[in-house]
């Protein structure tokens, strides 16, 4: 997977309107830009990107996330999160209104290694609270 692996179809085939042509033209640039973003993420991408066949699984994964990154350009290309007129008021979702291209956090989380370790502080392990405590099955 050494080239962006999403095209223009893919755009349509997860858009819920029609997209028109100046939108799959854009779109077209914009996946090769979502690419460079995830590419140029790869430090913490397992496994390296260059390395992937385009039949594995993972590879699916890279172009959802391409695809949801345009998407989400083509939905609110101008980043506006707000408007309003007379009696009407319409309020964007904030990840929408941007309208610039990145990869959000948990989109990075979805393509980075799992290194089996855990950080947090809610972390529940599968039997942990059992075997500390038999009055948990209560």
């Amino acid at each position: 997977m050494a080239t962006s692996p999403a095209i223009t179809d893919d755009l349509t085939n997860r858009s819920l309107r029609p997209l028109s042509d100046a939108e799959l033209r854009v779109g077209d640039y914009l996946l090769q830009d979502a690419w460079n973003i995830i590419a140029s993420a790869q430090r913490t991408v397992s496994p390296r990107l260059d390395q992937v066949p385009d039949t594995d699984p993972f590879c699916a994964l890279v172009v959802q996330i391409q695809v949801a990154m345009v998407l989400r350009v083509l939905s609110n290309p101008d980043g506006v999160l707000e408007e309003s007129g007379d009696d009407y008021t319409r309020r964007l979702d904030a990840a929408r209104s941007s309208g610039s291209l990145y990869l959000s956090d948990a989109e990075l989380a979805m393509l980075s290694e799992d290194s089996g370790t855990t950080n947090g502080a809610f972390t529940i392990r599968p039997g942990g609270i059992r075997a500390r405590h038999p009055w948990a099955e209560i």
